[in-house]
This record gives C-alpha cells, sequence and structure tokens, in this order.
C-alpha cells in the first residue's frame, strides 16, 4: 500500500465549506438561478444533480472561479464564498480543483508533468508534509508516468486528471460530468474511484452530475438544480429513492416562452454598431496590455521557459527556416532573372547601367521584398500554427485548467507567444535575404558568366553600404518594422486561438481570423514605415 494510500480512511477531513447565499445566474438570456442558497460541508462528498442544460457546469465555473469577461452572454450576482473567502467577481486565492468532462490534460506534456506543473504551482507552503508526492499519485491512481497522453485510455486519462487536481493541494474538488456518456458498468467504476480518492484524500467534493443512479451511493448530500423554482434545493435522504421523479418532472405553471419580435431596421443598426463598438473597445484594451504581457512575470520560470521553448518551435522552427528559406531564393533569383532578361532595349542600355541595376536589386531586396513577404509568410504560417495550438488549448479546456491551477494562461501563453515572434521573425527574414543573395549570385551567373561573382559582390550592396558603418544603410528602420510586426502578428494570433470556442470548428474559424487579420496587419505596417522610411532627402 502506497503512503498516499496508507493515510486513507482514519484521515481527518481538510476541505473547506462551500457557501452560496443570494446568487442569481443569467445565461443567453435565461434565468438559470435567482436568489439561491446552499451550503456544502468541509470534507463531504456532495453531487448537483440537473438535467442537460440546467446550468450545472457553469455553477460549477462559478465555484471553481472560472468565469471571465469573455463570457459576455453571462450575468451572475450574490455571494460564493470558499473557506470563508469571496470568489466571486474576483480573482480568488482558494485552492479549488477541476476534474474535467473532457480532462483537460496538456497534450504536449508527459503525465508525469502534467502533475508536476500542478504541483509547481500549489498554493500551499512547499515545505508542508501534508502535500502528496506527485510520483506517489500516479503510482496511487496507477497511471504511467511517460506515455504520451493522447495514448493513454479513456480511465487511464480519467485518473491523470484526477492526479493532476490532487497535486494542487485543493481543498475543495470539483467534478464536471464523470460518467457522461459512459455504459452503467463503467460508471460505477468512476464512482468506486471517486470514492476510493476521497478516502485517500479527504477533500470537500462536489460532484455536478444528471447520472444519479450510479453516484448517489457515494453522495453524503445531493442537491438539485430546480429550473421550475430556478433554485439549488437539498434533497432530504428520505427521498432519495424519488429522485427520478425530482429530476424528470416538468412544471406545470410555467409560461411558454414569449415570441421573440422582429428587430426593426433602427434597432438593428444599434445592436450591430453596439457590438462594434464592444469588439472594438476589447482590440483596443487587449492592445494596450501587449507591453504588460512582455514581463515574464511567472510564477514558475522553469515551466514559463518550457512554453517559451515550445512556441519558439513553432514561430522558428526547423521547418519554417526551410520556408522562408525558399521563399527568399525565389525572390532572389526572380528579381535579378527577370530584371536583367526584360530590361528595355537590353543591348544598349544593359552595359551602361549594369552597376546600378545590381545595387537597385540589393536595395530592394534588402529593404523592401524580403521583409514584406517575409512577414506576410510568417503571419499566415507561423500565425495559422500558433493560432491554432492556442485554439486547440481554449477549446480542450487546457486555459481553463491552468487556471483552475493557478497558473495564469495569459502569462504563460502570450507572453511565449510575444517573445517568440519578437525573436524568431527577425531570424526567420535575416535567412530569407541570406538566401535571397545566394539565388541572385546563381541567376547573375547564369546571365553573365563573363563577369563572375567578384563583379555580383561588388556592386549588389552598393546602395546600401555606409562609410566606417557595421551595418547596412535602413537596418534600423528595417528592424523597425519587422518587429512591429511580430508583435501585432503573435497578439492577433493569442487573441483569436483564446476567443472562446463552443465548436470544433471555432478553431478553424479562428486559425482563418488569425491568418486574414495578422496578414493585414503586416500589410499595414509595411505601408506606414514607407511614410517615413523613404522619405526623399530635403
Amino acid at each position: 500500500m502506497s503512503a498516499a494510500v496508507a493515510r486513507s480512511e482514519d484521515a481527518p477531513a481538510t476541505g473547506a465549506a462551500v457557501e452560496i447565499s443570494g446568487l442569481t445566474l443569467r445565461a443567453g438570456g435565461r434565468t438559470l438561478l435567482e436568489n439561491a442558497a446552499a451550503r456544502f460541508r468541509p470534507g463531504e462528498v456532495a453531487l448537483i444533480l440537473g438535467p442537460s442544460g440546467a446550468g450545472k457546469s457553469l455553477l460549477l465555473r462559478v465555484i471553481a472561479g472560472l468565469l471571465d469577461r469573455s463570457h459576455a452572454s453571462v450575468d451572475v450576482a450574490g455571494s460564493v464564498r470558499v473557506g470563508g473567502e469571496e470568489v466571486l467577481g474576483r480573482r480568488a486565492r482558494a485552492r479549488v480543483g477541476v476534474v474535467f468532462q473532457q480532462f483537460a490534460l496538456f497534450d504536449e506534456l508527459s503525465p508525469a508533468r502534467n502533475v508536476r506543473f500542478a504541483y509547481s504551482h500549489r498554493r500551499r507552503n512547499h515545505d508542508d508534509e501534508s502535500v502528496v508526492d506527485p510520483a506517489a499519485l500516479l503510482d496511487e491512481l496507477q497511471v504511467p508516468r511517460h506515455a504520451r497522453v493522447s495514448r493513454l485510455s479513456g480511465g487511464q486519462q480519467q485518473r491523470l486528471a484526477i492526479a493532476r487536481t490532487l497535486a494542487s493541494d485543493p481543498d475543495i474538488v470539483l467534478y464536471d460530468e464523470p460518467t457522461s456518456g459512459l455504459d452503467a458498468a463503467t460508471a460505477d467504476q468512476v464512482a468506486a474511484l471517486i470514492r476510493r480518492t476521497h478516502r485517500a484524500h479527504p477533500k470537500t467534493a462536489i460532484v455536478v452530475t444528471h447520472d444519479y443512479e450510479s453516484l448517489v451511493g457515494i453522495a453524503d448530500r445531493v442537491h438539485v438544480l430546480d429550473a421550475e423554482a430556478h433554485a439549488l434545493r437539498e434533497v432530504p435522504r428520505a427521498d432519495w429513492p424519488s429522485l427520478r421523479e425530482q429530476l424528470t418532472a416538468t412544471p406545470r405553471t410555467a409560461a411558454p416562452p414569449p415570441r421573440s419580435r422582429p428587430l426593426g431596421a433602427a434597432q438593428a443598426a444599434s445592436r450591430r454598431l453596439g457590438a462594434f463598438l464592444a469588439g472594438t473597445s476589447r482590440v483596443a484594451e487587449a492592445a494596450a496590455g501587449v507591453p504588460a504581457a512582455l514581463l515574464p512575470l511567472w510564477r514558475s520560470f522553469g515551466w514559463g521557459g518550457r512554453y517559451l521553448a515550445h512556441y519558439l518551435r513553432l514561430v522558428a522552427g526547423p521547418s519554417a527556416w526551410l520556408y522562408l528559406a525558399v521563399t527568399g531564393a525565389i525572390l532572389g533569383y526572380v528579381a535579378t532573372h527577370f530584371t536583367f532578361e526584360y530590361m528595355p532595349y537590353s543591348a544598349y542600355t544593359e552595359p551602361l547601367i549594369t552597376e546600378e541595376v545590381l545595387g537597385a536589386i540589393g536595395y530592394a531586396l534588402y529593404r523592401i521584398l524580403v521583409p514584406l513577404i517575409g512577414t506576410i509568410l510568417i503571419a499566415a504560417r507561423c500565425g495559422a500554427a500558433v493560432a491554432s495550438d492556442i485554439g486547440n488549448k481554449t477549446y480542450g479546456r487546457q486555459t481553463d485548467a491552468m487556471r483552475s491551477l493557478g497558473a495564469d494562461p495569459r502569462r504563460y501563453l502570450l507572453t511565449s507567444v510575444l517573445w517568440a515572434f519578437l525573436i524568431g521573425t527577425p531570424v526567420l527574414v535575416g535567412v530569407a535575404f541570406v538566401t535571397s543573395r545566394w539565388a541572385s549570385l546563381i541567376a547573375f551567373s547564369i546571365l553573365h558568366p563573363e563577369l563572375g561573382r567578384q563583379f555580383w559582390e561588388q556592386h549588389l550592396h552598393t546602395q546600401l553600404m555606409l562609410p566606417g558603418e557595421p551595418v547596412f544603410e535602413g537596418t534600423w528602420w528595417l528592424l523597425a518594422k519587422v518587429l512591429s510586426c511580430a508583435l501585432g502578428i503573435a497578439a492577433i494570433t493569442y487573441h483569436q486561438g483564446a476567443r472562446p470556442k463552443p465548436a470544433a470548428t471555432s478553431v478553424s474559424v479562428g486559425i482563418t481570423a488569425a491568418i486574414l487579420w495578422s496578414t493585414l496587419w503586416a500589410l499595414i505596417v509595411h505601408f506606414a514605415f514607407a511614410f517615413f522610411e523613404f522619405r526623399p532627402p530635403t
């Protein structure tokens, strides 16, 4: 028997109480709870029952402190106290862990690192002996440590989700529909798992479910989310045999929902204007927050470094180098070949202006073509990769899991994405320029074999060389516009990926929007810089 299990059934309850009072919850124009009250006692297992769509999972998010401004259609008021601390409408310091319905595991990490992440962000003192060791949790719950998360069975993933939650040392564990979609035998196994876990780690446990048949046997108390009374009602133990009737009862006096009247032209225009202004204000707020997001205020610099390395691989990994190298080669070859091949009256003019034409090609490649095309393709290729990664984390509830573990996803993800683009974009543009030079040399050597490489090297950068200067002319302008592109691309792709994802198709929509807006941003930056960078001398 492991050390974690050894302190099981006789261990004192270490959970915290949850007190709900005057809670009103509305979503999508429907009232789910109105002036509701309930109390969940420390160390007990409580069920919150209700039919699908009654608002159980939304209530769980309220208790967990996971509602944010992105839930514009949700109105919540009242008081939710966890361990005596108010969690509604503020950033909670209370210890609340969530075992999500789809587990929300970090796919890019091994099971051991999933649990280690939670352990590194626990809120109790690191020297507290009551904290369970992550390795012991994995052994106790029989989860392989180093297998790929995607290759774990459903049961192993659920046990890993429980282990990760317990590693954060919560006082309260929330289970979101743990038996959803399971047959009766498998649901009974999940109920037994929750019972064993609670005995080994006696926290306050709240299970949100519609499956009373499998889970009522492990409960100390049962609450029903009453859709007719908009209340959270505790069911006396004597009435537990009639839970089916209480859950399937339909309101007799409920009035049918009022029919919505079609909006007039003025009302429709007003709503569209309101939505546009709200969206504009969110964009402005996100843009204003970008400078602060550059500060690496990570709770753990080790994990912050891991996320930075992850996004650097996405933005500037080997495939991105190859992508931009090919781009630069095409630009260099095409610019040189077609300029000389299709020069008007080339038989007369080319011998006279070959040096000037070469210098113009070098200037155009360095100052205009490579940075413009390079940043557009970075926005498309790298922006899509990052938007897909963040979008899948949002859709898979991994960002919610990070919040529940005390790790701010904006700090770990947005900060890492910003720095990945700021580091990677100049490097990739530099790679494209280097290959454009070599391709230009090849094209020139084919067209003018008699002049040779030395002639090409002598004249390609004549318009960029500054006497006594270590860098080409316009390098600081180039760096400024490339970094401006990088900052905007990073912010756009992150926020498109981080927008709420109610369906899998929302991820694809976010990727498309990220490509569209980030490439447009790159074009606008180059257009704006052109008015100042290339002003004729006065």
